[in-house]
């Protein structure tokens, strides 16, 4: 269990480019004959959502397996073996991470010894043509080209893709070393610090409930980078569920807007053109990926279901 994310001594720190590179997007963006049909909205399987129960609310977070896969299934594990239930958020900085664990020195609160292999690195993967990928922009101060795949934000560069670190994305903490990784968790908020892409294993992102977050006990960056020194100061996960194992009526039934339909490409086009009277500066035609995040609701209710219901 590492009780620091590795960027503790580094500085605290979806977009299209107009003209000939928007053209591009916007072609390789267009809509085909099958995107009209596309569903809009997906249902998210539950056996790829964790539920975080803290005194505060409850978030979901959304597992990564085609990404990182040995992370993912490390905190499957880690779940179903209820580690996290009792732990604390230990080390909080505003607008920036929220670093979830058992740190250094402290007792697990099972009273059970805790030892768990450490992870090789997965700061990233090869390309697969075969994914859904919607293009976001060409020479991004980060990356050659970012995009979705499946939902999650990603930067390309030659055969290589990686998970970009935006706001509500997780990733392994570690130690200096890349295989270090075990068990603690970081959720990146604020302003994304990109400048981690390519250098953390990512593997999930918030899904619903991130609200919450914004009420979890703060500690002073300028102190221990952060750490909470007092266990009853910090915010507790009461308990961690993966989806698949709560009672149907338990589960919340979340979609994810498809990347691939044409309701998703009017979107980011509107929000490129500043499709809006408020706007009389248009700006350059840029989006933010880690502005533009692809929505997630929950499932409408619909008449002979809620007939059904009563």
């Amino acid at each position: 269990m590492k009780a620091y994310f590795v960027i503790s001594a580094l500085a605290l720190s979806f977009a299209v480019i107009c003209g000939s590179a928007s053209a591009n997007a916007a072609t390789v963006n267009a809509p085909a004959a099958s995107a009209k049909t596309a569903e809009t909205w997906l249902d998210m399987p539950q056996q790829d959502l964790v539920y975080l129960e803290l005194s505060q609310g409850v978030v979901v977070l959304q597992l990564a397996d085609q990404f990182a896969p040995a992370h993912s299934q490390r905190f499957r594990q880690l779940v179903k073996s209820k580690f996290y239930d009792g732990l604390t958020f230990y080390r909080v900085i505003d607008q920036y991470v929220l670093q979830a664990g058992l740190p250094e020195g402290e007792s697990h609160p099972s009273g059970k010894a805790q030892s768990w292999p450490a992870i090789k690195a997965e700061f990233t993967w090869p390309v697969r043509n075969t994914d859904p990928y919607f293009l976001i922009e060409k020479n991004d101060v980060y990356a050659k080209e970012t995009g979705f795949n499946q939902g999650f934000p990603v930067g390309r560069e030659g055969n290589e893709e990686w998970l970009l670190n935006c706001a509500n994305m997780i990733s392994m903490a570690r130690d200096p070393a890349p295989d270090t990784g075990t068990t603690d968790f970081a959720i990146m908020q604020g302003q994304a610090p990109r400048h981690l892409d390519r250098n953390m294993s990512m593997f999930a992102r918030v899904v619903y409930g991130g609200e919450w977050l914004n009420l979890m006990p703060r500690g002073d960056r300028n102190i221990d980078s952060g750490v909470i020194e007092k266990a009853a100061a910090r915010g507790v996960i009461v308990k961690a569920t993966m989806g698949n194992e709560l009672a149907q009526n338990k589960q919340l039934p979340l979609q994810m807007m498809n990347t691939q339909s044409s309701e998703f490409a009017e979107k980011i086009a509107k929000h490129r053109a500043r499709d809006s009277e408020f706007f009389h500066y248009k700006g350059l035609g840029k989006v933010d990926i880690c502005y533009q995040q692809v929505p997630v609701r929950l499932r409408p209710v619909t008449a002979s279901a809620a007939k059904t219901q009563n």
